[in-house]
């Protein structure tokens, strides 16, 4: 279809498949008692985002949706439970170190600032690199941190685009219920996206040069 007509079909198709993988994630996330379901029902969408983004449109989104979440329930809630543990372990850090006094308490409060900073990065590209790539269980974390690191200005944009996304959310709350997680997945799963093909590509540069 072509035209104005063709094109606000295609964004109604779009807006259509956001609100669908949105409510399906959460039935599944209460599936799951809510804590064992929120990684699994993550997995899944953003699993389903990712065929989108590499333009396999035509996935059938319940059945890969149901089947991820089954195939992933049980080690993605390990990493789930991973990640709350460090979350768990920096918040008892912060409040010991209110206890300390002096310049040690800003030294330390300073390294901790940059490891809580450093574990922000990591939880917002451990999804998407776990989708994406086969890796051995905490290589996911590893990976999320370097490639968060190394694409500095797609974690920027995603961070302004996540940042305008809350406002939108918070000044038209009736939204949230058909597009609150769905639609910052399609944020940081393309922002990911994105910065794996560029460093891929990088990586194929760098490789082409050294042969020569």
């Amino acid at each position: 279809m072509q035209g104005i007509m063709g094109g606000f079909y295609r964004a109604s198709e779009w807006v259509m498949r956001l609100a669908y993988i949105n409510v399906l994630w959460i039935l599944f996330t209460l599936l799951g008692l809510v804590f064992f379901g929120i990684m699994p029902a993550t997995i899944s969408m953003f699993t389903i985002i990712r065929k989108w983004l590499k333009g396999e449109t035509d996935t059938p989104i319940f059945k890969l949706f149901f089947f991820t979440y089954k195939k992933e329930f049980v080690k993605s809630n390990l990493l789930f439970i991973s990640l709350f543990a460090i979350a768990y372990i920096l918040y008892i850090d912060f409040q010991l170190l209110s206890q300390i006094g002096g310049i040690m308490q800003l030294l330390l409060n300073a390294i901790l600032i940059i490891v809580v900073f450093a574990y922000l990065i990591m939880l917002v590209y451990i999804v998407p690199v776990y989708v994406h790539y086969n890796l051995k269980f905490f290589q996911y974390m590893k990976h999320a941190l370097l490639i968060g690191l190394l694409s500095p200005i797609m974690t920027i944009v995603m961070a302004i685009v996540l940042f305008i996304g809350y406002y939108l959310f918070m000044y038209i709350p009736g939204l949230i219920p058909l597009f609150g997680v769905s639609a910052i997945g399609y944020i940081v799963m393309g922002s990911a996206y994105f910065a794996f093909k560029h460093l891929e590509l990088r990586r194929q540069i760098t490789e082409l040069r050294n042969s020569k």
